[in-house]
Parts: C-alpha cells; sequence; structure tokens
C-alpha cells in the first residue's frame, strides 16, 4: 500500500493540531495527546490517519486486540499457535502491530504476508480502518482484557523498566497512578477502550471475541480451543489424542517463552523505541497488584471501574 502525498499531508495536519490542542507527557517521559477521546503517541495519531481509509483487510484477516498490558504478548502466541500448530519467535515478531508497522510510507511486509495473515492492534474500536468495521468485511477481531488493577501495575513496571533503561529517573508511582486514574495513559482511558470492543462483541459475536485474561489464567487449554474454533481452525480429535494442545499451551506458556534464550537478549522496534524483549515477560500474575498498590489506591480504581463499567453488563 502507497500513501499518497495528499493523505500524508492530511496526517500530519491532523497530528500538529491534536498536539497542539493537549499534549501531556505520561510519566514525564511519554509525549501523548487527546486525539477523538484517547490519549496515543505521535507516530500512533499519524498512521491511525494513514490506516483508515488506506488499508485493505482480507476476508481470512484475524486481528488482536487490547489495550496495553492486558496479556497481549500472550494472546499473540496462542493465537500464532493455534492457526500455525507452532511458534518458534517471540509472538511479536510472528504477529505485527499494525500502527507501528507502518513505516516508510507503506504496510509492504504485511502485504506481503501469506493468508490468513494474524495482525495486531492497541487502536480502540472507534479508531480502526474504515474497512474492518465495514458491516461487509468477514475478518475476525480476538480482544483480551485484563483486571484494572492489574493492569496498572504491570503498565508501571514496564514504563519504569522503559524509562531506568535509557538512563532517566522514573517519577513518582503516585504520579503515575494520577495520570492512569485520569484515563492519561497510552491508549487511554483504559475503561472505555475496553467498553468499546465489549459492546462490539455483544453486538456482534461472530466478529469479535471478547476474552479476559484472568479467564487465560484459569484455564489456557478451554481458551487455546476457543480461539481456535473462533479462527476455523479447530483442532481434530486426533490432534487432541496426541496432545497438540498441552503442547502448544505449554509451547506459549509465561516460563516457556521467558526462557528462550533470544527473548532475554535481543532488541525489537516498536516505533522508534528499542525495546528489549524481556520487558514482555515480567511475572504475568493475577493479583500481582497487591505487591504495589496501598489498599487506598485498590479501592479508587475499583471505585472508578465499577462505574465505568455500571449498566455494561461487564463484570471483574
Amino acid at each position: 500500500m502507497k500513501l499518497s502525498k495528499v493523505s500524508l499531508e492530511e496526517a500530519e495536519r491532523n497530528k500538529r493540531q491534536a498536539f497542539n490542542d493537549t499534549p501531556h507527557f505520561f510519566l514525564h517521559h511519554h509525549k501523548l495527546c487527546n486525539y477523538k477521546g484517547f490519549w496515543l503517541s505521535e507516530n500512533v495519531v499519524t498512521n491511525v490517519e494513514l490506516l483508515r481509509d488506506g488499508f485493505a483487510p482480507r476476508p481470512t484477516d484475524v486481528f488482536i486486540a487490547s489495550h496495553p498490558k492486558c496479556g497481549t504478548t500472550w494472546l499473540k502466541g496462542l493465537a500464532f499457535a493455534a492457526l500455525n500448530r507452532l511458534l518458534t519467535l517471540n509472538p511479536h515478531e510472528c504477529v505485527p502491530l499494525l500502527e507501528v508497522t507502518l513505516q516508510g510510507m507503506n504496510l509492504s511486509y504485511v502485504e506481503s504476508m501469506s493468508s490468513p495473515r494474524l495482525l495486531s492492534f492497541h487502536l480502540p474500536a472507534s479508531m480502526l480502518p474504515t474497512s474492518i468495521n465495514d458491516v461487509f468485511s468477514n475478518c475476525r477481531i480476538i480482544y483480551v482484557c485484563r483486571e484494572t488493577k492489574d493492569v496498572f501495575t504491570s503498565t508501571w513496571h514496564f514504563y519504569q523498566t522503559l524509562i531506568e533503561s535509557v538512563g532517566m529517573k522514573p517519577p513518582p508511582i503516585e504520579d503515575a497512578f494520577e495520570s492512569f486514574c485520569g484515563g492519561v495513559v497510552p491508549y487511554g482511558p483504559i475503561w472505555e477502550h475496553v467498553l468499546e470492543y465489549w459492546r462490539e462483541s455483544q453486538q456482534k459475536p461472530g466478529k469479535v471475541l471478547f476474552l479476559r485474561y484472568e479467564e487465560m489464567i484459569e484455564d489456557p487449554r478451554r481458551i487455546l480451543r476457543m480461539i481456535a474454533q473462533f479462527m476455523g481452525c479447530e483442532f481434530s480429535k486426533e490432534e487432541e489424542n496426541t496432545g497438540l494442545v498441552d503442547k502448544l499451551v505449554e509451547l506459549c506458556g509465561f516460563n516457556s517463552l521467558s526462557n528462550i534464550e533470544e527473548n532475554k537478549h535481543e532488541l525489537i522496534i516498536d516505533g522508534n523505541i528499542k525495546i528489549k524483549k524481556s520487558l514482555f515477560f515480567r511475572k504475568g500474575l493475577v493479583g500481582d497488584w497487591a505487591n504495589l498498590l496501598t489498599p487506598e489506591m485498590a479501592q479508587r480504581l475499583d471505585e472508578i471501574t465499577q462505574e465505568k463499567f455500571n449498566g455494561s453488563g461487564l463484570n471483574f
């Protein structure tokens, strides 16, 4: 997909307008702007504009969607393993993040992928390319959400390590917590992000599969089978009898992925930022927030979440 000069100029113009109106630095480091109700970084705003009308999905495409730090890495691994019956690389290399893959004014890498393609994004549902949301589009979306306190905990540790790795001192956790509660976090507010996909899954259950990270932890085999069925690549009786499901779950497990030597040392590129692969494998625990948040912080996040999700039918 080659992008026209006109579309590039329009994207740059809209990006500059957004950053002039609402600049904000998350953790004093990550520059964000409020773009259509969500807080996005500069390169993501540009690419959203370019993808909006120019991306051409295929009927067999499957998209992994999530707010950051909700179990994206694991879900990518499970989906890729279900589709290909193996996983040999870091899940983020197997399943490209669409809104940051758009570099050099084209999507040649994505277009060169054979079908069915497995792609991903952190974008809210309201910002997906028009062609994906089209009523006649047959592509499917798998979304994963996570308990909000654990999302903040994972976000804090991720950015703390990232900031320290470039020789900077992270701000106090209280500052990060206030930003998170106000929705000012990359791709936030998380509550609106989750609700958009929840409503889509209720209206289009055949198009959007809505998962909870906690359910993945509780019964990964059931979730793997559910993912495979949703993508149209169910496990055969022979595969079940030979233990393939158990093997793939183990292959995609936290211990297996985090102990792969290349995941400990090599770097991948996320936009213009170099990120150690090990950053994607910290603990992956449910309830780890108890080791970070005060009781007052936990109560505040619970109250915000209850208020935001009230009447939606979505509960944790």
